[in-house]
């Protein structure tokens, strides 16, 4: 069952929205896209003046993160003032010096402690949603948290064993059969049993988060050329195939499988809501070069809703006040209209 707190009505109007943030690896660029995000969704977006925003974090970490800039903000112990926006601060119990560009186990282990408490607290309503910032998923992985990536992490603390991973633009929307795994066990995990599940998982979060009815799928090949007929792979033939036809008798609308490579040199994205990936890099090097720095991460099939830039901590340029915030604003906004969306559809 899905989690879409209903929101309570005085006099007609709604209650506030609530996203949590958490504050990512401090040693990156995540906080400095936050505030930039925060500033300029107040300034062009009316609807969200009636979003409250808090961030999961430490006080001291922030605070040591802003002296770096020079933002109109200020930090107490339990708030980040943005101009005039009062972002309250959620605190953990650990407390990370600010090293740009490090990777330290210490702000592993901030940042992991960021997810699992705003998670804890979506599950229980306090929250309507999250929006994390970049993690080094290797850096978790040192300070205790052994998962591939933030995906997996997320659907272990919400009890789900097969999240989907979609990442997205405003009009192109990719899902992937398999997610943070080394290309070699691709082949032995694309079964029917995954595809089938998987696709009904990502025909219905366009439908329910993303308000599409009856969205059309495409589904990308494994294989180059998507096989050549069983010519340079059986795998299209034997379990993707059947795979779509089984789910054509459920009235889903599936295409495919179609050769990767060509179908998004010709465009042919353009004619379907979304597209299943096969694998990690399969979907995400052509989504990403049309997001050009503004596509979103959003896990599909939680109980919650997360969305996150399509980013990562860009340990490179962190601390140089020249960090794009697009994909952050972006990432902000189709949170907001999920949670929408899931309202709607209840």
């Amino acid at each position: 069952m899905l989690i879409a707190q209903k929101r309570k009505q005085t006099n007609g109007v709604e209650d506030k929205v609530k996203l949590i943030f958490t504050i990512g690896d401090c040693n990156g660029i995540g906080l400095e896209v936050l505030v930039k995000g925060i500033m300029q969704l107040d300034k062009d977006r009316k609807e969200f003046q009636n979003i409250d925003f808090c961030i999961s974090g430490h006080n001291k970490t922030i605070e040591e993160y802003m002296e770096n800039f020079n933002f109109p903000v200020s930090v107490t112990d339990d708030k980040l003032i943005i101009k005039n926006r009062i972002c309250p601060i959620i605190n953990c119990e650990h407390y990370s010096k600010v090293e740009f560009g490090q990777e330290t186990i210490s702000a592993g282990k901030l940042a992991g402690e960021a997810i699992e408490s705003a998670v804890k607290m979506t599950l229980e309503g306090h929250f309507d949603g999250i929006v994390t910032m970049p993690i080094s998923k290797a850096v978790v992985y040192k300070a205790g948290w052994k998962f591939p990536g933030h995906t997996e992490m997320l659907a272990n603390a919400c009890g789900v064993e097969k999240p989907l991973m979609i990442l997205c633009t405003d009009k192109v929307r990719v899902g992937l059969a398999t997610i943070h795994v080394p290309i070699q066990k691709v082949p032995q995990l694309i079964t029917f049993e995954l595809l089938t599940e998987i696709i009904e998982k990502f025909a219905h979060s366009l439908n329910f988060d993303f308000g599409i009815k009856a969205p059309k799928i495409a589904i990308l090949g494994l294989n180059p050329h998507a096989g050549e007929n069983g010519g340079l792979g059986s795998e299209e033939i034997e379990v993707i195939e059947p795979a779509l036809s089984f789910l054509k008798s459920k009235n889903i609308e599936v295409f495919g499988p179609f050769p990767a490579d060509g179908f998004f040199a010709h465009g042919e994205y353009k004619n379907f809501d979304g597209i299943l990936a096969m694998y990690h890099d399969q979907g995400l090097i052509p989504l990403k070069m049309l997001a050009d720095g503004a596509g979103i991460n959003y896990s599909a099939g939680l109980p919650i809703v997360r969305t996150s830039p399509d980013h990562g901590t860009a340990f490179n340029i962190a601390g140089k006040n020249c960090a794009d915030s697009k994909s952050m604003i972006n990432a902000t906004i189709l949170n907001y209209k999920i949670i929408h969306n899931r309202l709607l559809n209840e």
